[in-house]
């Protein structure tokens, strides 16, 4: 049974990672994955998950790439 609700809950995650990737929105498990894997440095700690959003939300709409949502 808690097999079952585990590998439920990792769909669910995949999903949702999904969704966020289809719709442009920022994804902090898919960041601190690849930040693990590239970046991890004794001593040295990723973006919060409020830091990262506001990094994205940034990074999309001051850049002036994108002036409009659709």
């Amino acid at each position: 049974m808690r097999q079952r609700i585990r590998s439920i809950r990792l769909f669910l995650r995949k999903v949702e990672s999904t969704i966020k990737t289809v719709f442009g929105m920022p994804d902090y498990d898919r960041y601190l994955k690849h930040w693990m894997e590239n970046h991890a440095k004794p001593g040295v700690f990723p973006m919060t998950e409020k830091e990262y959003y506001l990094y994205a939300l940034r990074n999309r709409y001051e850049k002036g790439g994108v002036t409009r949502c659709c």
